[in-house]
């Protein structure tokens, strides 16, 4: 359970013309809750095992079935001017999540030389690049971050540098990448340093694997589920082209409103329009 819990309430998107929009719907959030429920305690006696060879056959497997693109969301991408090899990328960069993503995706890395390169041969290019690599290492040595997963890591407003660390430091897991980020994101430059240090200083071919196992010797921070509302993010403006972001954070019992360089007591904190919610761990 992570001593901080950052939670996203979606109100932006793009409408169908291409505009952006905000939602102003009222979404009451708890000022506690529990997560406990959600706690791993791993095998139950009614569950069986999967045996190594078998989930290592499933990721193979996995991992051979050629990527394909939407393809409605390559069609949207598409009239907005782009090659369709470029929103057959993005698209498969995505996941597929949503046309909006895929855009995005776009804009990040229109510039790339390979951009409109068929997807097929760049997969092929990141496949035979990321075996080459593993011959002269022992299997798994090296945890190489993922085109897709850097994407979505990026369209959350990291860098690329930052989400290959931030994967490479996590196994390739994109959410716990994500949760590796967001509680370093006071100095990202720093925790990401300190890891490419670590993982240089652990040596030889197996680094990335040893500096990522090192990265979990640090004492576990763990603690109950239990979570209190302590801050909140608000946009007053009619969409993400517009307005004015304010925080309002309980400190000692009691709200307050920071509105630039102004601080005050928030009698009535807009707890149901937040747009970022944050919860401490209470132990």
């Amino acid at each position: 359970m992570p001593p901080v819990l950052a939670v996203q309430v979606r109100r932006y998107y793009v409408a169908s013309d291409w505009t952006p929009k905000k939602l102003d719907a009222l979404v009451p959030m708890p000022e506690t809750m529990s997560l406990e429920h959600l706690r791993a305690k791993g095998a139950q006696p009614d569950e069986t095992i999967m045996a190594e060879e078998e989930a290592d056959a499933a990721k193979k497997s996995e991992a051979a079935a050629p990527p394909e693109a939407d393809e409605a969301i390559v069609a949207q991408v598409m009239s907005m001017g782009f090659s369709e090899n470029g929103s057959r990328r993005a698209a498969i960069a995505v996941n597929n999540a949503s046309a909006e993503h895929a855009v995005e995706w776009v804009f990040a890395h229109m510039e790339d030389a390979d951009f409109n390169d068929p997807p097929s041969a760049a997969a092929a290019t990141t496949t035979n690049g990321a075996a080459g690599s593993n011959a002269g290492s022992n299997a798994g040595s090296t945890a190489a971050a993922d085109a897709s997963s850097t994407a979505m890591l990026s369209a959350m407003g990291f860098s690329d540098a930052h989400a290959r660390t931030a994967l490479l430091a996590c196994g390739g897991d994109v959410e716990r990448a994500a949760d590796w980020l967001f509680s370093r994101a006071d100095d990202l430059d720093a925790a990401c340093a300190a890891f490419e240090a670590e993982r240089g200083g652990s040596g030889g071919d197996g680094g990335g694997s040893a500096g990522a196992e090192g990265s979990n010797d640090s004492k576990c921070l763990d603690g109950p589920g239990e979570y209190e509302l302590f801050g909140v993010v608000s946009h007053m403006g009619g969409n993400t082209a517009c307005g004015h972001y304010v925080a309002h954070v309980k400190q000692d019992g009691r709200w307050l409103i920071f509105n630039d360089r102004k601080v005050a007591v928030s009698a009535n904190p807009p707890l149901d329009l937040g747009y970022l919610y944050f919860y401490r761990r209470k132990a």
